[in-house]
């Protein structure tokens, strides 16, 4: 079984993914998050792991779209709590940092950090794994990188200032993803759906839509509207909901959806991910 997440050893997907699968699992890393859907598409991998929302930056939509493109579904999920690190070469001297690389979602969670430090020009790379590389393989001794404390154990790298994310409850939320759907857990776990759907655009229709769900008392957890490629003003929604999509409850919601939607698709029904925090050091 491989696994394929977005970045460099250390990155926060691949503690995900660690978090999902435990230790030993194979691991591959891909450059950009396309590259996880594309290499899950075509077999190279049984499964993807890919950020979708910070809990203080917000919903990653680049995966969204990725996700509807791709056909994947949601066999998985993963909350991690994450704690960001100052990583700099050894031997650096802090007050000469001007340049700080991180993924650009870094940023809006470090905002009370960086703004202690105004001389610093923040430089978005694809991923934080990969700042802490380029820092190291440039030799860069003006510049510092914001990332996991498990990348600067990979590289050897030292830490000069710790947890410097915003105050409160930092958590990613990952997906894992699947060419096939898997049975959800049977369980003592809670089972979430996603699915995604649009509609005309006449008054009413959105709570027509959402209307389905309240009227069989199932829970929303979320809604997101992204942009139809090439259509102008025209919407679609991801939505997730309680439950498991078999189920008749959610069944029968489902099916007076489909009556009311002019586009349709099930993403998946999977455990919901509890929140944790990685652990650092100790991948096999």
């Amino acid at each position: 079984m491989s696994v394929a997440f977005s970045g460099e050893r250390g990155a926060f997907a691949e503690l995900a993914a660690i978090e999902h699968f435990g230790p030993r699992v194979k691991l591959s890393p891909v450059p950009e998050f396309s590259d996880v859907f594309s290499g899950v598409s075509r077999g190279d991998y049984r499964f993807g792991v890919v950020p979708i929302e910070n809990s203080l930056a917000g919903s990653i939509h680049q995966n969204y779209d990725l996700l509807l493109e791709s056909g994947l579904h949601i066999v998985g999920e993963v909350q991690l709590r994450i704690r960001h690190f100052l990583i700099v070469n050894k031997g650096t001297d802090v007050k000469k940092i001007r340049k700080i690389l991180s993924h650009p979602a870094v940023f809006p969670q470090c905002r009370r950090f960086l703004k202690r430090h105004p001389r610093w020009t923040p430089l978005p790379v694809s991923n934080t794994a990969a700042a802490v590389k380029i820092i190291l393989t440039e030799k860069l001794h003006d510049a510092a990188a914001i990332g996991s404390l498990q990348a600067a154990i990979d590289f050897d790298m030292r830490v000069v200032a710790r947890n410097i994310e915003d105050p409160g409850e930092n958590t990613t939320r990952f997906l894992v993803v699947a060419e096939k759907t898997k049975n959800p857990p049977a369980s003592t776990k809670r089972i979430k759906s996603s699915i995604v759907f649009s509609m005309k655009d006449i008054p009413g229709a959105l709570y027509k839509c959402l209307s389905v769900f309240a009227l069989r008392d199932i829970n929303l957890y979320k809604i997101e509207s992204r942009p139809v490629h090439g259509r102008g003003f025209q919407y679609l929604f991801y939505l997730d909901f309680e439950g498991d999509a078999r189920h008749e409850v959610q069944r029968n919601a489902i099916n007076h959806l489909q009556e009311i939607t002019t586009f349709y698709r099930f993403l998946g029904s999977y455990a919901m991910g509890a929140p944790r925090d990685p652990a650092y050091g100790k991948r096999e």
